[in-house]
């Protein structure tokens, strides 16, 4: 006899309500049930954020109950999400119109036009102008899109505010000698930042031009716990080399190492942030960084697989614990860095 069975679906996205029903039954002697996912195209299946391993179509068994199932469409990078009580075994297709509203991400852009120090070869400035700066501007927002929002499966979508300086920004060097744009100089400089204002500053100076050289160890530099710093937002800084033509280091960059933004942006959230939520991100590299360590975990350069699968919560754990690790989808709708620095926190 073919027993009937209940899906009941309570499908919590902004500006949607969906329920449906069927009676109960078919419950596994383990005490878990057997729900056949499906989607538009094939996709990752997620269970109460958690990355399952299964991608659709496919079944995943689940203890009776509520539940958060998502599905992070592989070549759309959409997320789609359902919250459902599951009373019994029974399939659960999904649609685009699943997708959730994506959670805002506020970032300031500051492009430097003069950036003073002392260099090996005394005082001396190096200068983007206004043409040059749009250049790193858009490079940035190609990032955004390409990698910041794609990797998140459109649960994020950063709206971001551009201020360019005028005035010439004074570098510091710390004890490993590196010249900076420190935080505390743009909070000086800008005043106007309040705490909470931002998920993350990203600031974008000429390392070199002519004879004048303020070449460091890195190209790009993050604070890793926003929520320490006076202005309580992600702070980034990209140190960019533009040779004789930004343009071209700008293409060269997009072909053969893209990800300078998202790297250090994940180095903000990534260290200390989503670890603090409770989330299970991947084991610190030899140099205490998270962002570091894929090589631990078997990715390599440019590193960009290692940047989509820390941010949908893919990384395969190497060590004891979860199957898998990183932020993922449902972490990404949750708080940003600003709701939590103001305590407007839901999750």
């Amino acid at each position: 006899m073919k027993t009937q069975w209940t899906l009941v679906l309570l499908l919590a996205v902004v500006g949607a309500c969906k329920k449906s029903s069927i009676p109960a039954g078919g419950d596994k002697p383990d005490g878990k049930i057997q729900v056949a996912i499906s989607a538009p195209e094939a996709g990752y299946i997620y269970l109460d954020g958690a990355y399952t391993g299964i991608t659709t179509p496919g079944n995943i068994a689940v203890t009776a109950g509520k539940h958060v199932i998502g599905v992070a469409l592989q070549n759309a990078f959409q997320y789609l999400r359902k919250e459902v009580n599951i009373t019994a075994t029974g399939t659960l297709s999904f649609t685009t119109a699943d997708k959730p509203v994506p959670k805002v991400w506020k970032a300031l852009w500051i492009g430097v036009n003069e950036t003073s120090g002392t260099s090996a070869t005394g005082d001396c400035s190096t200068h983007f102008s206004k043409a040059e700066l749009d250049q790193g501007y858009d490079f940035f927002q190609w990032s955004l899109q390409q990698h910041f929002e794609k990797y998140a499966y459109g649960t994020i979508h950063w709206e971001v505010t551009r201020k360019d300086i005028t005035a010439p920004v004074m570098l510091t060097r710390g004890a490993n000698k590196w010249y900076t744009v420190d935080p505390s100089t743009i909070a000086d400089l800008m005043p106007d930042i309040q705490p909470g204002a931002y998920d993350c500053l990203f600031v974008f100076w000429r390392e070199s031009e002519g004879a004048c050289s303020f070449k460091s160890g890195y190209f790009g530099l993050a604070w890793t716990n926003p929520l320490k710093e006076s202005m309580k937002t992600g702070y980034v800084t990209v140190k960019f080399d533009a040779g004789t033509s930004l343009a071209d280091r700008i293409n060269y960059y997009k072909n053969n190492d893209p990800g300078v933004w998202v790297h250090e942006w994940l180095h903000t959230v990534g260290e200390n942030f989503y670890q603090d939520k409770g989330l299970q991100l991947p084991h610190k590299a030899g140099d205490g960084l998270v962002v570091h360590a894929a090589e631990m975990y078997h990715y390599i350069f440019p590193w960009m697989n290692w940047y989509l699968d820390f941010m949908s919560a893919r990384v395969v754990n190497v060590n004891d614990g979860p199957k898998y690790l990183g932020i993922g989808p449902e972490a990404f709708l949750g708080c940003s860095v600003r709701e939590k620095a103001m305590n407007n926190c839901n999750d």
